[in-house]
């Protein structure tokens, strides 16, 4: 997965004075039970998603007070929002069903087993989550407001990366066979963008949407397919980029924007295949939804999903194993990796993969001991197979382990970024956006959000927080907005950088990093 220079220019930059959604977190192969979540940085720590299946969770005081029996996804990313537990009578809660957002569990490396600081009391609050409750939500029917009402904070985050830009954009129908999808990570999650070459010889850019939205339909766009565009042109875009309203492939139909260029994803409801669904809780997906599923390589059935294999620091899906068809692939019990950059699921269900045959028998087989995935360059034979670029995975864990707010976070409140700051340092930069841009360190801190700022003795590059929190965040800036930042200097892999503690942007002024050095990510 590509960032694209071009998309975070367009893109509004995202920050928020509130803790909001974190990228979750997750381990994985539950029969090998290790100690504890591994401690090397240098890959994601490839698992499967049955070793978290099933885990106890503890409570504060290591009673066992519940298990995960699901987990809510992301459609698009793959990433882990939501905790299913099942909790138990010690509780006198009747063995009912809560979802919880992921980023509340902790890691007990000791008890080998998720913890849960929450008291009875609390975990009581929590509505029940029952199949018609999740159906009537995804389908926007009547379902239990509280339960809605503890999902919908997520939930209800989608926004536009091109509002305001398309206003007097010049329309134009694109027709060619896609050369390429990608899914690019913004400030705005995770999006799809295509190449598309025309009959001409000419290679179009076109953006599609939110890539959880895109891939719910079964007009999701694959390599080689032909393809019919109503698009609008991003006239201040160096890169020519495209804004599709409508993708049509034979006889399939991906409809995007109204034709006033508002997002069908920003609505409450939107229409797909034939069938109303809501569309905040499009975005979601239950692991057992995938786990099982009939799968379609480019039109044709080849198999089912026999695993998901999730990378444990970031809690988002790598890979699936698929077991072919005997018939597909002309041998049998051979299940194959496939990267989860070429699979969609639709609101069918359906799994469907961008390859063809060729593919899956070019791809490694599913190694009966997947810590071997973390090793060498098997990982990398696997996209190669599928020509297609390695994801750049997150490589924090879940609290209480190694990665964000751990002890060992280099973003955490006691970690080496906050530590190294100086109150003798503060300074203000007070200019113009010029762009919106990702900062990597050595020494394994994660990337960071930032923003270099155009003022009157020269540009400034400024740290805005870990790019894994500030890209999920609701409050936006765009390149050329005025805006003023206090900051201080800070260390970082041995290099010097200014580090944003409050963002004065439009009248509103956001605080990242308190009087106290509380950062708002590493808040509990």
């Amino acid at each position: 997965m590509r960032t694209s220079t071009s998309f975070r220019a367009a893109a509004a930059l995202v920050l928020a004075a509130s803790a909001g959604t974190l990228m979750a977190r997750q381990p994985d192969d539950r029969g090998a039970r290790p100690a504890a979540i591994a401690t090397d940085r240098s890959h994601p720590d490839l698992r499967s998603c049955t070793w978290l299946s099933g885990r106890d969770v503890v409570n504060t005081n290591g009673e066992e007070i519940a298990e995960v029996s699901d987990l809510i996804l992301d459609r698009g990313s793959g990433r882990i929002e939501h905790a299913i537990l099942k909790t138990g009578t010690i509780l006198g809660l009747g063995g009912r069903q809560i979802a919880i957002p992921y980023r509340e569990l902790r890691w007990d490396a000791a008890a080998d087993k998720l913890a849960l600081p929450m008291t009875r009391e609390q975990l009581e609050q929590y509505p029940e989550f029952s199949a018609d409750a999740w159906t009537g939500l995804r389908e926007g029917k009547d379902a239990d407001d509280r339960l809605r009402g503890r999902l919908q904070p997520d939930a209800e985050r989608p926004a536009d990366a091109y509002a305001g830009a398309l206003e007097g954009a010049s329309r134009e129908r694109i027709e060619g066979e896609v050369t390429s999808v990608h899914r690019t990570r913004g400030t705005y999650g995770e999006q799809v963008e295509i190449e598309v070459k025309t009959a001409a010889g000419e290679t179009r850019r076109v953006a599609l949407g939110p890539s959880w939205f895109v891939n719910g339909g079964a007009a999701a766009p694959m390599r080689g397919d032909k393809v019919t565009i109503e698009a609008m042109s991003l006239p201040r875009d160096p890169g020519g980029l495209w804004v599709a309203s409508s993708l049509r492939s034979g006889e399939r139909e991906l409809v995007l924007r109204e034709s006033g260029g508002a997002p069908l994803w920003t609505m409450k409801s939107a229409r797909s295949d034939g069938h109303e669904y809501g569309t905040p809780y499009w975005r979601y997906v239950l692991l057992s939804d995938i786990r099982g599923q009939r799968v379609d390589c480019r039109g044709v059935e080849c198999g089912k999903v026999d695993d998901v294999i999730l990378a444990s620091r970031s809690g988002e899906i790598a890979l699936l194993s698929i077991d072919p068809n005997e018939n597909f692939l002309g041998i049998a019990d051979t299940k194959r990796l496939v990267p989860w950059s070429v699979a969609t699921v639709g609101l069918d269900g359906t799994v469907r993969v961008d390859a063809s045959k060729e593919m899956v028998l070019a791809s490694p087989e599913t190694p009966s001991d997947l810590s071997t995935l973390n090793t060498g360059t098997f990982p990398d034979q696997v996209y190669r197979a599928y020509d297609v670029p390695p994801p750049q995975l997150g490589t924090g864990a879940m609290h209480g382990a190694e990665g964000r707010g751990g002890p060992g976070d280099a973003w955490g409140r006691r970690g080496a970024i906050l530590a190294s700051s100086d109150a003798t340092t503060q300074k203000t930069v007070d200019g113009k956006i010029v762009e919106i841009t990702e900062v990597k360190f050595d020494g394994g801190a994660a990337p960071a959000r930032a923003i270099k700022v155009s003022t009157s003795s020269g540009e400034e590059t400024v740290l805005l927080g870990p790019a894994w929190y500030m890209d999920n965040q609701e409050l936006g800036c765009r390149t050329g907005d005025p805006v003023k930042v206090e900051a201080r200097r800070v260390t970082v892999g041995g290099r010097t950088f200014l580090l944003a503690r409050s963002v004065d942007h439009n009248g509103k002024s956001v605080v990242l990093i308190d009087q106290s050095d509380q950062p708002v990510w590493d808040r509990r």
